[in-house]
């Protein structure tokens, strides 16, 4: 019988006073199902808990208290930002196979990276896998689910439509640093669009494989401003940039995802590997479907 190869997958996470939300990280890599994976975690020097968690959490794993097979490897100390510690935690690592994870995201179930895996080897053409989101709140509630379309070049160069955390990349297609450090926000946006610009082959899995928390301080409520000259700087380095036409074009991506989005609604059923919290089907169709103001967490509590 035919063995499947078993490369190496590593899992990169930046954190820095990510306390509340890290449990739920590590263990929605400690529960994977697949059997060669690293979780590296570069802190940025914490002091709201996060050291002593991490350090309760590897010494129990190599003590084979965790009931986890998969390895912890951390550090704590000052760094220059998100891009830096990713860039670390890359250095660090030694996987065939590069997820990316921030503390305050998780991935959606245990066999995300099984599955994964299992696309990379009957696809050995491609440099990147990504797959669909569920944006949840701080409670673990799903919000709604994002699903994303077939890899368009044209329309990356419009919109980042793969978010960070769903997406994994052979070692082989990233250069060293990973990430460009001059970025503070976008810097996810400046590696796909680098990695198209190069030639590399992206491919996507129709499943759910990761969540994005929507929580009062993630940058996306404190960093808009950076934001804005973050994507401004990729259309001067990239070309990335709206054509004429661009309200409507938006409205039209993001109403064809949000829709696309019911379809997905059936696959919450399986066991989460982020929360416990039970999402009622009823409440995420409504929301899915219905509701479309854009200030969170208002929506969701409103909703």
């Amino acid at each position: 019988m035919e063995t499947r190869p078993t490369p190496l997958v590593s899992i990169l996470t930046p954190s820095y006073s990510q306390a509340a939300w890290l449990p739920a990280n590590l263990r929605s890599v400690a529960c994977q199902t697949y059997p060669r994976i690293e979780h590296i975690v570069m802190d940025g020097g914490s002091t709201d808990g996060s050291v002593l968690l991490l350090e309760t959490e590897a010494a129990a794993r190599a003590a084979g208290r965790a009931g986890s097979r998969v390895p912890l490897v951390w550090r704590s100390e000052p760094d220059r930002g998100q891009s830096h510690a990713v860039n670390k935690a890359f250095e660090a690592s030694g996987g065939e196979i590069i997820g990316w994870i921030n503390s305050d995201d998780a991935y959606f179930d245990c066999e995300v990276i099984e599955d994964v895996v299992a696309a990379f080897a009957a696809h050995p053409e491609a440099d990147v896998i990504y797959g669909h989101l569920a944006q949840v709140a701080e409670d673990g509630t799903i919000i709604w689910l994002n699903w994303v379309p077939r890899f368009s070049r044209r329309l990356l160069g419009i919109v980042n439509f793969i978010g960070q955390p769903v997406a994994f990349m052979r070692r082989s297609a990233l250069e060293q640093p990973m990430l460009d450090e001059s970025y503070h926000f976008a810097m996810d946006y400046e590696l796909w669009l680098r990695l198209a610009r190069r030639g590399c082959r992206f491919r996507r899995i129709n499943r759910i494989t990761a969540v994005d928390r929507h929580q009062a301080l993630r940058k996306g409520v404190t960093m808009t401003d950076v934001l804005g000259s973050d994507l401004g700087r990729l259309e001067q380095s990239h070309g990335r940039g709206y054509p004429r036409g661009k309200r409507l074009l938006s409205w039209g991506f993001y109403t064809w995802r949000r829709a696309a989005g019911a379809l997905l609604i059936p696959r919450v059923d399986r066991d989460l590997a982020f929360t416990d919290v039970r999402t009622p089907k009823r409440d995420l169709v409504r929301r899915q479907l219905f509701s479309w103001r854009k200030r969170w967490p208002d929506d969701y509590r409103a909703a």
